[in-house]
């Protein structure tokens, strides 16, 4: 007959299984870090009359998803994926955007429609899930 996985209570936080048979690990506070679905944490306009959006309130710790990854993108047009992004870093352990700038600054007159977006890493390890459907996956990269 199948049970209910067992959990064990580490000083650090507790281990348990997901229905699917997978390891979670949960920190002390309750916040399981390997669990992550991927969302808009932003999203801005830029414009000629609008250029510049101030990322600093997405500065810091307890902003995003600890161990998970950002990006920053302009999604108006769904870009080919060989499009670059405007920036992309790692979220560390605290939920803090390593990396992320004070701000972007369009050079275009154009609407850009611009979303900080967090991704996570997919069940196989090789890629990165990110929101929407606009260059949805890509590769992980190291930070």
């Amino acid at each position: 007959m199948a049970t209910a996985g067992k959990a064990r209570l580490f000083k650090v936080g507790k281990r348990s299984l997901r229905t699917t048979g997978k390891a979670q690990v949960f920190t002390t506070s309750g916040r399981c870090s390997e669990c992550c679905t991927p969302y808009v944490l932003a999203s801005f306009t830029t414009n000629s009359s609008n250029p510049t959006w101030n990322l600093t309130p997405y500065q810091g710790p307890g902003v995003a998803t600890p161990c998970a990854f950002w990006r920053l993108i302009e999604t108006g047009s769904c870009y080919p994926y060989s499009y670059p992004w405007y920036g992309a870093g790692c979220v560390d352990s605290t939920g803090r955007l390593v990396g992320l700038p004070s701000s972007f600054t369009s050079q275009y007159s154009y609407n850009g429609y611009m979303q900080l977006q967090i991704g996570c890493r997919s069940a196989s390890g090789t890629q990165i899930n990110w929101p929407g459907s606009c260059q949805s996956t890509s590769s992980v990269y190291s930070c």
